[in-house]
């Protein structure tokens, strides 16, 4: 690891997580972990740490594997929210 490289959760927001979940559904398709460590720079681990804590909050749900997941209502909503 490079020196002075972090790898934290927190540098990736939940609006990422659920942008990274649209963009799976969508060839080429990928795993949304894989979407965010393309999109942030951070390691697939941190990414799904990430992907987890969406899920917490309500953001996604899930079946079977949080890989798989979608959209809650709340996670369209984030995605919708424009920053003024």
């Amino acid at each position: 690891m490079p020196h002075g490289f972090n790898m934290a959760r927190k540098d990736i927001t939940d609006k990422q997580v659920c942008e990274a979940y649209v963009q799976s559904k969508e060839p080429p398709r990928k795993w949304p972990y894989q979407i965010l460590a393309e999109m942030t720079g951070q390691v697939e681990k941190v990414c799904f740490l990430a992907m987890e804590r969406a899920e917490h909050r309500g953001y996604i749900d899930c079946g079977v594997s949080l890989r798989s997941g979608w959209l809650t209502a709340k996670g369209l909503e984030l995605l919708l929210e424009t920053t003024a």
